[in-house]
């Protein structure tokens, strides 16, 4: 793919496609611009070619899966461990949900790739109201979730993981 971004457009000799900027096709409109010329011995030179105005990308959009609420941004990001002990910590009673949170976070029958995501789940449904009125945690006390069930979880998504690692690696050996 040839490129000349800086021009303003970008030309795919494989699919005979030219990819023009806004800015290039409105200079493009006067028949004594640079953009007009540069345009006509292109399509002169490449029978065929379909050119195309680029548009600027549609922003993403994030979908909880448990509540269906849409968002700008991904609402996980930055939730790291620090930032959850963080979070936990300026609570006025974070004794219990602190010692339940590195329990989950240090619990020695999980494998070390299954922690964050039981740990992000417990953290949310136990804070589910976080990132939009995050004030109200410390004005209000909050019950310790049971962990048990997060617990569960992580382990048996990391047996699912194991198995199916198992079969690649078997159907990887039968092949060869």
């Amino acid at each position: 793919m040839a490129t000349k971004k800086s021009a303003g457009y970008q030309i795919d000799f494989t699919t005979k496609t030219l990819t023009i900027t806004k800015e290039f096709s409105d200079n493009a409109q006067a028949p004594a611009s640079k953009e007009f010329g540069i345009l006509m011995n292109l399509q002169n030179a490449i029978p065929g070619l379909t050119v195309i105005r680029k548009t600027h990308a549609t922003p993403r959009k994030y979908v909880s899966k448990s509540t269906g609420e849409t968002f700008n941004c991904n609402q996980f990001k930055n939730l790291t461990f620090d930032n959850m002990e963080q979070f936990i910590e300026a609570l006025p009673n974070h004794d219990k949900l602190l010692k339940t949170f590195k329990f989950l976070r240090y619990c020695g029958n999980l494998p070390q790739t299954s922690r964050y995501p039981a740990v992000r789940r417990w953290f949310v449904a136990q804070f589910p109201k976080f990132r939009k009125d995050p004030l109200f945690y410390y004005h209000n006390e909050v019950a310790v979730i049971d962990i048990t069930t997060f617990i569960q979880q992580a382990k048996e998504e990391a047996d699912k993981k194991e198995k199916e690692k198992a079969e690649k690696e078997k159907a990887m050996k039968e092949a060869s």
